[in-house]
Formats: C-alpha cells, sequence, structure tokens
C-alpha cells in the first residue's frame, strides 16, 4: 500500500512541470498540447486524477462513463458521424480541464507545503492554504459529471437502452 501511494505521488509529482507549464491559468491548454503529450504524461494525469477526485471512478463514472467509454464502445451505439464529433469534442474538452485541474490542485499543494515549512507559519495562511487544496480538488472532482451527463445526452432514446444495458453488464 505505502509503495502504491509513493509510486502516485512520484507520478504526480513528476509530471507537475509539464502539467504547470502547460496549464497556469485555466483554459489556455490547446488540442495541440494534448496531443503532444507523451503516453506516460497521460498515464500520469490519469492515475493523479483517479487519486484526487473523490473515487470518481469508482463511484459516479462506474454508473455513469462519458465520452471516452461511449467512444469506445461506439459500434455498440452505432453512433452517427455528427455523434462521433460530439463525443470527441466533449472527449477533448475534459481532457484540457481535467489537465488543467490538477495543475491548479498541485499548485495548492506546493504552496501549501512551502507555506507550512516556514518556521513560523501563519495560522490563517495554513487555513487559506488547505482551503485552496479542498476547492481545487473538488474542482477536479466535479467538473467531470458535466461532461459525462452532457455525453449521455447525445445519444438517442435506443442508445440510451443500450448504454444501460452495457453499463449494468459492467456493474454485476
Amino acid at each position: 500500500m505505502k509503495n502504491s501511494y509513493r509510486t502516485l505521488l512520484l507520478a504526480g509529482v513528476m509530471s507537475l512541470p509539464f502539467l504547470v507549464s502547460q496549464a497556469t491559468s485555466a483554459g489556455t491548454l490547446t488540442d495541440s498540447d494534448i496531443a503532444q503529450m507523451s503516453m506516460l504524461d497521460k498515464f500520469r494525469a490519469q492515475m493523479y486524477f483517479k487519486s484526487h477526485s473523490f473515487d470518481f471512478t469508482k463511484i459516479f463514472s462506474l454508473y455513469h462513463p462519458g465520452p471516452y467509454w461511449i467512444l469506445k464502445k461506439k459500434s455498440d451505439f452505432k453512433l452517427t458521424d455528427e455523434q462521433l464529433k460530439q463525443e470527441e469534442e466533449l472527449k477533448l474538452g475534459m481532457a484540457k480541464n481535467t489537465i488543467e485541474d490538477e495543475a491548479m490542485l498541485k499548485q495548492a499543494y506546493a504552496t501549501y507545503a512551502a507555506d507550512s515549512a516556514k518556521p513560523h507559519p501563519s495560522s490563517a495562511q495554513i487555513k487559506s492554504d488547505i482551503e485552496a487544496v479542498g476547492k481545487a480538488q473538488t474542482s477536479l472532482a466535479t467538473e467531470m459529471v458535466d461532461y459525462h451527463l452532457q455525453s449521455f445526452e447525445l445519444l438517442t432514446p435506443e442508445q440510451r437502452k443500450t448504454y444501460h444495458d452495457l453499463v449494468a453488464e459492467r456493474t454485476k
């Protein structure tokens, strides 16, 4: 268990320079930035999200998988060209926002760590730092909900039945 946590922590720390350089403020990440990410950077971002998103992947996403999952199963859904385009847009938007939110969370943790290391830290500052970490983590966890629900809304009634059938199989 300790080694798993250390591995996740190390992965997060190792990807911090990339994420911060790519998303120092919300809305700065481009499609090209995502395309240029290595598979390792994408994996690290996914692992960081999984460990800092209030178990989103185990709880909400399990029952409401989003655009990545729908696109993986596009043949089951028989998506139209327009649906494919819209699902791809949702997938890319979700990826960009998640990476930006991860960078903001890591920065909040870094600020908290730096302020905590001071010889005489201010109680008010430390509490403010902790609140900033909490807000950043909450933002990371909640922003994906809309993408997942919007992805579902793009489906026709027949595709929604397929969706519910596939979700039921996955949660058995």
